[in-house]
C-alpha cells in the first residue's frame, strides 16, 4: 500500500504541473496548481469510509496515511519552492 500512496501522489504532482506548464501559466500558478493537485482530500475519504463502508479500521488506515503523506509532501514542495523565488517579471504581474 505504502508504494501505491507514494506512485499516486507523484503522479499527482506531476499531472498537475504537466498541465499548468502545458497551458504556459505564470510560474506561480504552476506551483499552486501542482501542490493543489498533488494534496488529495483525505477527509473526503474517511467520511466515505465510514459512511459507506462501517468504517472497516484497514480502510481507515490506508484513508489517514494517505492524507499525512500528501501533506507531508506537499509541504515539503512548498518549502522547497519557498526558497526558489520567482522571477521578477513573475511577481510583476
Amino acid at each position: 500500500v505504502f508504494w501505491i500512496v507514494v506512485l499516486h501522489n507523484l503522479l499527482a504532482f506531476t499531472t498537475g504541473f504537466s498541465i499548468a506548464k502545458g497551458f504556459k501559466l505564470p510560474e506561480r500558478d504552476v506551483r499552486s496548481i501542482t501542490i493543489e493537485t498533488g494534496i488529495q482530500n483525505s477527509g473526503l475519504g474517511l467520511l466515505l469510509i465510514f459512511t459507506f463502508f462501517e468504517g472497516l479500521g484497514g480502510m481507515a488506515l490506508v484513508a489517514a496515511f494517505w492524507g499525512i503523506w500528501h501533506l507531508v509532501t506537499g509541504l515539503l514542495l512548498a518549502g522547497f519552492w519557498g526558497y526558489r523565488p520567482l522571477k521578477k517579471e513573475e511577481l510583476a504581474r
